[in-house]
């Protein structure tokens, strides 16, 4: 009897050693940080970060971002500005009936935000479009500023129309997805008590930005009350107000005509100072899907996306 336990004791101690090294190992591998167990990959996304009176903040470092996804912190790698500009731009304008009495100081603006975007901006297309009565392509996505600068002249608003707004989004994405676009951006002027007619929903909207990675910045004229009356126009205020920050751009309300161009350069100074921010995202069956980015400094405003693209990043 001595003998077996003997016989048993010889043969189980290699198993046991063995367990126990696995068990050690697999105890090291716990401690480790869940992002350290997994490969990561870069990601990249634009941001600007301003003053509240619009002046770009140039000056901040890597530290100073944080970036979190379905609220989980990464590692910042780095931040750079300027980044990359954008490689397509589509300029949206509302020259609906009530575009008549800003028609002087719209084409003004237009013409100063054309000539300071394009000569900022190496090798990027823009497009110019307007929406009252329905979307018209006034010019397809070129490089030269002379052809913009012509159908920045000739805009007027048209007699008895409503503006399509939501409808023009939807047709400029279509534009951007046939492209390709990289760095797709939108900047539109909107009159906020022009009537709108769209009948497409801000759900429409978001989705069809977040599939191209477009950012949308907007300019509304409130003159007057605003009036909230139709679907259609509860639903524009939506995408006004909450599409646009969430796609990683921004709104600018402007209370006078003589106020648009200024509106327009303030445009132009953000989306040519963003930041590149990069950050690691390690490997997982479910991508997260909210996007959070803030910076330590105080009395800024961040301008970044709230939410994922569907298309392949792209720097």
């Amino acid at each position: 009897m001595f003998r077996a336990l003997m016989l048993k004791m010889t043969f189980t101690r290699p198993t046991c050693l063995a367990v126990g090294l696995a068990a050690i190992a697999a105890l090291s591998l716990a401690a480790l940080p869940i992002d350290a167990q997994r490969a990561t990959r870069e990601q990249h996304i634009y941001v600007s970060v301003a003053t509240g009176e619009d002046a770009p903040i140039a000056d901040l470092k890597p530290t100073e971002f944080t970036v979190r996804e379905d609220g989980v912190a990464r590692e910042i790698l780095r931040a750079t500005t300027p980044a990359a500009p954008p490689t397509h731009l589509a300029l949206l304008v509302d020259d609906s009936a009530v575009a008549q009495p800003a028609i002087a100081d719209l084409r003004t603006g237009l013409t100063s935000f054309v000539k300071k975007m394009m000569g900022s901006a190496n090798g990027l297309q823009m497009s110019f479009m307007t929406f009252g009565e329905r979307p018209t392509r006034q010019v397809d996505f070129t490089p030269n500023s002379e052809t913009l600068d012509k159908a920045v002249g000739r805009v007027f608003h048209r007699t008895g129309a409503g503006a399509y707004f939501m409808e023009a989004i939807l047709d400029v994405c279509k534009d951007f997805r046939k492209r390709e676009a990289a760095r797709p951006v939108i900047v539109a002027f909107v009159i906020d008590r022009g009537p709108e007619f769209s009948s497409a929903i801000h759900q429409q909207v978001e989705d069809a930005l977040k599939a191209v990675g477009a950012s949308l910045w907007t300019i509304v004229l409130q003159e007057g009350p605003q009036s909230l009356g139709s679907t259609e126009m509860r639903e524009r205020a939506i995408v006004i107000g909450d599409v646009t920050r969430d796609s990683g751009g921004d709104n600018k309300t402007v209370l006078s005509r003589q106020a648009i161009e200024s509106a327009f350069l303030s445009r132009v100074a953000l989306l040519t100072s963003r930041y590149d921010v990069v950050y690691g995202r390690p490997e997982s069956l479910i991508p997260p899907t909210k996007l959070e980015v803030t910076v330590s400094r105080k009395d800024t405003r961040v301008s970044a996306p709230r939410w994922l693209t569907t298309k392949p990043a792209t720097k």
